[in-house]
């Protein structure tokens, strides 16, 4: 097989320098972003579809293990020297309650240059997951620079389009994408933070709101090296667009760094992206970079195809979920037909989807149907 048909193309390029990590479930993610974060030297970036500072991203033995003195702390202690960790920040680590406010405001506080991008979609009842500018407020408490997103506003937009990029660039070395945001959603029932027992019931992840929060699994991915500066180019993009359409001033306006130094790896990698029609004016104006590679992985699957989402739906969805009421997405209805395909060429494929998604069980059931 011609290996360039596994790629996007018309957008980032395909890496051979650089390293990829995976890390499953919440805790794996915000721990290593909590550590990433306090050993930051220059600056943060963040743009997440939702975020809530209050939330504890580093919980329980990972916090503090023990009494002072004894084996179970002093082998964290340890463990967070190996990390990297200077003294005075492991000191914060273990007096400290580690919400994302507290973590991005210890960072900047040592003169790091913290950025957050908030998706700012319109407050739909029942569609409206976190409170951007109350986000905004708790951020600009301690001294992050935050500015709010609205690019899917306006009448070309549906009302509940979304933006889901979940991404962070740790000076411009280490980049973090994939399907994790730091956030307990409104309501208290969805605790991003779990472990991979994905316990039914646990103290770590009880809240004001919900004693219960309903297990939450997802998976997200550590980038280093040159790589990680299309993460940060995709950030500076968007950020730039929202303040020059908002014409708020050119001390906001970032100028991207130099890419990291290359790595040894064996691992090709390429950033992929969605940028809808009418979301941003830079060039190219719609991205399907994620549909593509989709679609050529499931073209040249041979022997095995494991998908494993929250969601496989035909339709888009339009916050009612009736499966009949809009039309059949193009990319997706090529999707299911190359996984048809694949299973006609001999390719064993494993479908695993949640039994309560959050929401659209009914239009995941109706694809699965064809």
């Amino acid at each position: 097989m011609d290996t360039q048909n596994w790629w996007a193309e018309g957008d980032t390029p395909v890496h051979d320098d650089s390293r990829v990590t995976y890390l499953v479930d919440g805790r794996s993610v915000m721990l290593t972003m909590c550590l990433h974060f306090l050993r930051a030297r220059k600056y943060i970036y963040l743009a997440n579809w939702g975020l809530t500072p209050p939330m504890e991203i580093v919980r329980g033995k990972d916090q503090r293990a023990g009494a002072d003195g004894s084996a179970e702390q002093e082998a964290l202690l340890a463990q967070l020297r190996v990390a990297g960790l200077q003294e005075d920040d492991i000191s914060f680590w273990c007096s400290s309650s580690l919400t994302l406010q507290a973590v991005l405001g210890r960072a900047v506080s040592k003169g790091v240059d913290v950025k957050a991008l908030l998706w700012d979609s319109l407050p739909i009842p029942g569609l409206y997951y976190y409170k951007p500018k109350e986000a905004y407020e708790q951020l600009t408490q301690v001294g992050v620079t935050c500015i709010l997103d609205d690019s899917a506003r306006g009448i070309r937009h549906h009302p509940v389009e979304s933006l889901h990029q979940k991404i962070s660039i740790v000076d411009g070395t280490y980049a973090f994408v994939g399907g994790v945001d730091p956030m307990i959603e409104l309501g208290g029932n969805f605790d991003h933070w779990d472990t991979s027992a994905h316990l039914f019931s646990s103290p770590l992840r009880h809240n004001s709101e919900a004693p219960n929060p309903y297990p939450w699994h997802d998976v997200h991915a550590l980038i280093e090296g040159p790589a990680a500066a299309d993460v940060e180019h995709n950030f500076c993009q968007r950020w730039n667009d929202v303040v020059q359409r908002h014409s708020w001033g050119h001390d906001l306006l970032l100028s991207e760094h130099p890419p990291a130094a290359p790595l040894e790896s064996k691992a090709l990698v390429q950033l992929a992206r969605t940028i809808p029609e009418h979301t941003y004016s830079f060039e190219p104006l719609i991205v399907r970079g994620i549909a593509q590679i989709y679609a050529n992985a499931l073209s040249n699957a041979q022997r095995f195809v494991y998908l494993e989402n929250q969601y496989f739906w035909l339709r888009p969805y339009t916050g009612i979920e009736i499966p009949f009421i809009d039309a059949i997405n193009p990319e997706m209805e090529r999707n299911v037909r190359e996984l048809g395909a694949a299973l006609e060429r001999g390719a064993m494929v494993a479908i695993v989807l949640p039994d309560r998604p959050d929401p659209g069980r009914d239009d995941a059931d109706a694809t699965l149907r064809r």
